[in-house]
C-alpha cells in the first residue's frame, strides 16, 4: 500500500504507469493502457445492439405478418437481451475499463453475466432448433411437459454450473488480484467453460443436421449453417486466443477482438434469423406475405402427410403455438375458426423473367382434380404436383 500525502491509496502503485511498468517487467509483456480506443470498442459493439434493437422493434411492431410470426419472437428477444448481457460482461473481464470499484467484482462479472447469459444465448438457439425439429421431424406440437423439459434441464444446468463455480474457491476459478488489479483465471475454469460451450454448440450442429431436409416455407437449415458457421468462428476464435495469450486482457489487439467478435457474431445470429423477413415486411409486404403463404401450402409439405398439398389445420396450429403470440385465432379473422393457411384460394404462382413473383388466379376451365404450381425453375411452364416434388428434391 503507497501512502501520498497521509492519504492511504488502494493500490500498490502511484500511478497507471507504474503499474503498466511492472506488469511489463512481471509478465515480461507489451502491456497496452486502456484509452480512447476501448472507449471507441464499447461505441461500435453498443452501435451493434442498437441496429439489431431497431430490427426487433419493426419486428414487434409487424407482429402479425406472417413471416415474422414463424420466427418466434419472444424467443429472439430473449436472445437479445442474453446477447446485451453477455457483451456487457465482456466489457470489464476483456480488459476496457480498470477494474475498480464495481468492475472488481471479477468473479461476478463473469460467472453471473458473461458466462451465464453466453449459456442463456445458446440455448435459446438450441430450444429454437427443437421447436422446429417437433414440429417437421417428430410430427409433435410445441407444447406440454416433454416439449419444455429439454430447455428447462439445460437453464437448470446451466444455473448449477454458475453456483458451484461461486462457490468454489477464487483459486479454482476466477478472482480479483488487488495488488495488480487483475482477474485471476485458472486454466482449469476457463478449459471447462469453453468445452461445455463446445458441447452447446454441438447440440446445435445436431439439430441443424436433423433439420437439413425440412423442405417447406419454414426452412432454416441455410440459416441454421450460416449460424453455426458463425458460432463455430467466434468459438475457435476464444479457444486461440485463451490458449495463446491467457493475458490477452492486457494486449489492446486481443481484446478488441474478442469484444468486437462477440458483439457482431451476437448480432449477425438475430439479423439472419429476422433481418429479411422485417425488411420485406416495408419493402413489398403483400407481395411477399402472399408468396410465403402460397409456398407454405405448396412447398415439402407432402412428405410429412400422406395428403395433397393442402395444410391441416393442426400442423398449422402446432407451428403457430411456437409463438405465445399466436396461441389464439386472429380477432380480425372474418369466422372463428378461420385458419390463413387452409383458407388461401386456390392461386399459381408466377415468376416473370424479371424474378418477380405474383399470384395468379386460376383460369376459369382449368382443371381442378390436380394442384398445379408455376416453377421459376422450370422456365415458368405448368408442372403437376408429383413433377413438383421431384423437382423439390433435387433442389
Amino acid at each position: 500500500m503507497a501512502a501520498v500525502g497521509g492519504a492511504v491509496r488502494s493500490s500498490m502503485f502511484d500511478s497507471e504507469e507504474e503499474r503498466i511498468q511492472h506488469l511489463e517487467k512481471l509478465f515480461d509483456m507489451h502491456i497496452n493502457p486502456i484509452d480512447n480506443v476501448d472507449t471507441a470498442v464499447i461505441a461500435i459493439g453498443s452501435a451493434m445492439f442498437g441496429v439489431t434493437f431497431l430490427f426487433l422493434a419493426v419486428a414487434w411492431l409487424k407482429r402479425n405478418f406472417h413471416p415474422i410470426r414463424a420466427k418466434n419472437l419472444p424467443l429472439t428477444t430473449a436472445m437479445f437481451i442474453a446477447g446485451v448481457l453477455w457483451f456487457v460482461g465482456d466489457i470489464p473481464m476483456n480488459g476496457h475499463v480498470l477494474l475498480k470499484g464495481s468492475f472488481s467484482n471479477c468473479k461476478e462479472w463473469n460467472i453471473w453475466v458473461r458466462v451465464l447469459f453466453c449459456f442463456v444465448y445458446t440455448t435459446a438457439l438450441i430450444s429454437r432448433c427443437y421447436a422446429l425439429d417437433r414440429v417437421f421431424i417428430q410430427n409433435r406440437p410445441t407444447r406440454g411437459l416433454i416439449y419444455y423439459l429439454p430447455t428447462v434441464l439445460l437453464l437448470a444446468f446451466v444455473l448449477g454450473y454458475s453456483i458451484v463455480t461461486e462457490a468454489l474457491s477464487s483459486k479454482l476459478t476466477i478472482g480479483y488480484d488487488k495488488e495488480l488489479e487483475l482477474c485471476s483465471t485458472t486454466k482449469g475454469y476457463v478449459y471447462v467453460t469453453l468445452s461445455l460451450l463446445w458441447v452447446n454448440w454441438l447440440i446445435i450442429i445436431f439439430m441443424m443436421i436433423r433439420l437439413r431436409n425440412i423442405q417447406s416455407t419454414f426452412n432454416e437449415f441455410y440459416e441454421f449453417l450460416f449460424i453455426c458457421a458463425f458460432g463455430i468462428a467466434a468459438m475457435v476464435k476464444t479457444n486461440v486466443v485463451h490458449y495463446t495469450h491467457p493475458k490477452y486482457p492486457l494486449v489492446r489487439g486481443y481484446r478488441i477482438a474478442e469484444t468486437l467478435g462477440d458483439a457482431f457474431v451476437i448480432n449477425a445470429i438475430i439479423l439472419i434469423i429476422i433481418a429479411y423477413p422485417v425488411v420485406m415486411s416495408i419493402w413489398q409486404p403483400h407481395e411477399y406475405e402472399h408468396t410465403w403463404l402460397l409456398r407454405l401450402r405448396t412447398d415439402g409439405l407432402q412428405n410429412m402427410y400422406d395428403a395433397n398439398m393442402n395444410i391441416r389445420e393442426d400442423f398449422s396450429q402446432s407451428y403457430a403455438r411456437m409463438n405465445t403470440s399466436v396461441n389464439q385465432p386472429a380477432k380480425k379473422m372474418a369466422r372463428p375458426n378461420a385458419n390463413p393457411f387452409i383458407d388461401m384460394p386456390e392461386y399459381a404462382l408466377h415468376v416473370d423473367q424479371n424474378g418477380m413473383a405474383t399470384l395468379r388466379a386460376p383460369e376459369p376451365n382449368s382443371p381442378t382434380d390436380e394442384t398445379t404450381v408455376t416453377s421459376r425453375y422450370s422456365d415458368h411452364s405448368m408442372i403437376t404436383v408429383d413433377e413438383y416434388e421431384k423437382f423439390r428434391h433435387i433442389l
